[in-house]
């Protein structure tokens, strides 16, 4: 606990000079491997945002991101493995020195363990499930560590190619004869390909995207363009999904970064934003929401609370299946990341996550002050509001829940990781 407190200190005192000024030579890419292994690994990062929406759908209503995953194993594992185990003990002794590393460690080790009494899982496919995200986690924060500009690069242009496949799905909706896509377009709520069939998770992917593009500096005058047209075809595509917490989570984080945002530049965009989504509320989409109620939220937590109150400190194990049922109606999860995690894991585990989701929180205020922090900033708002109505899954294979939440966790890592290193 000394430990953990010492290391939260010396977060503390850092400043934006120190964390993006001065160099951290230890975490370039090591001199053995040849650079197109670099491009390699910054595709496979690119990709690992932008497939999920941009992937082929598979042919199975079940997983319908199969060719996603598959394409993963050899863009971004293969590479960030390689990576890693060219520097795999600086890598993770640094990652254990910051606050986050323990709490992640113990985190996914629980998961891990929990599958002995899980009434589905299997501990092979969950082993690869917590290897996978320890690699996503490790990989993205060293990468920020090492240059937190480069990371504001990447996340720019896979905003962009979340934009162009938010383009397409608009354009091919209608024609669209999916089976995962019949009943949305039915109702007309708008979906995109590959992970992201379901105006939900949809909406969260790109609301997300919107929200650190947002925040992102661009100086060129046609970056400053594709900026503002990436932004609202995602923001058209976001309304047409029809998802009021997608809504609710942009509104809300916007809202907040208006007093923490002092580029004039950046609140114009966010007040602009905010005055488009008040018109629209104003001409009558707060019909649509008042008609749509609270879509059974209130019963949803009550079951859930009851599912939490049979198995509070073990949970029913990682990878199991439970089922909450109102009104006639069956729901395969509680629709909210705290519930959901209690319910497979246990409240210790829960209450880890807050405790991990919250140092992701402070890590970003502490850097409001440079562009990536204030992208964190904005992210975590933004995750913080989506996780309490729908995408809880956080112990799977690469999804939209990744975006929300390991994303996050790996860029404040990261950062806290890169402060160390400026002062040592």
């Amino acid at each position: 606990m000394a430990r953990l407190t010492t290391n939260l200190m010396t977060i503390l005192r850092m400043d934006e000079y120190n964390v993006v000024s001065r160099p951290a030579p230890r975490l370039s890419m090591p001199r053995d491997m040849p650079r197109w292994v670099h491009h390699w690994l910054w595709l496979g990062m690119w990709w690992t945002l932008v497939g999920l929406a941009a992937s082929p759908v598979g042919d199975k209503i079940w997983n319908p991101g199969k060719p996603y995953h598959d394409s993963l194993l050899l863009l971004f594992v293969v590479p960030a493995i390689g990576w890693l185990w060219k520097g795999r003990g600086e890598f993770f002794r640094r990652a254990m020195q910051t606050v986050e590393g323990p709490i992640l460690l113990i985190f996914l080790g629980w998961a891990a363990v929990s599958v002995a009494w899980s009434n589905y899982g299997h501990f092979g496919d969950a082993a690869i499930v917590v290897a996978y995200i320890g690699l996503f986690v490790l990989t993205w924060s060293t990468f920020t560590a090492r240059d937190p500009q480069a990371l504001q690069r990447l996340l720019f242009w896979s905003a962009v190619g979340l934009a162009l496949s938010a383009l397409l799905s608009i354009a091919t909706f209608p024609w669209r004869s999916l089976n995962a896509a019949i009943s949305w377009q039915v109702q007309g709520r708008l979906i995109a390909f590959g992970s992201l069939n379901n105006p939900n998770l949809a909406a969260f992917a790109y609301g997300a995207a919107i929200t650190w593009l947002m925040q992102t500096s661009v100086r060129e005058h046609r970056l400053k363009w594709l900026q503002f047209a990436a932004t609202g075809v995602m923001a058209v595509f976001v309304v047409l999904t029809y998802s009021r917490a997608a809504w609710l989570a942009i509104l809300v984080a916007h809202g907040c970064m208006l007093f923490v945002v002092h580029p004039w530049k950046t609140k114009q965009r966010i007040l602009a934003l905010l005055g488009v989504a008040a018109l629209a509320i104003a001409l009558g989409g707060w019909r649509y929401m008042e008609q749509r109620g609270l879509s059974y939220r209130p019963q949803i937590f009550v079951e859930a609370a009851h599912l939490i109150w049979l198995h509070p400190w073990t949970g029913l194990g990682m990878g199991s299946r439970y089922t909450i049922d109102i009104a006639g109606i069956e729901w395969t999860h509680s629709h909210n990341a705290l519930t959901h995690t209690a319910i497979l894991l246990g409240i210790p585990a829960a209450l880890l996550w807050v405790w991990l989701w919250l140092m992701v929180g402070w890590r970003s205020w502490t850097f409001r002050h440079m562009t990536t922090g204030r992208c964190l900033f904005a992210l975590w708002i933004y995750a913080t509001v989506a996780f309490q109505f729908d995408a809880p899954d956080l112990l799977q294979k690469p999804s939209v829940e990744w975006l929300l939440g390991w994303l996050p966790v790996a860029i404040g890592m990261g950062l806290a990781w890169r402060a160390r290193e400026s002062q040592g």
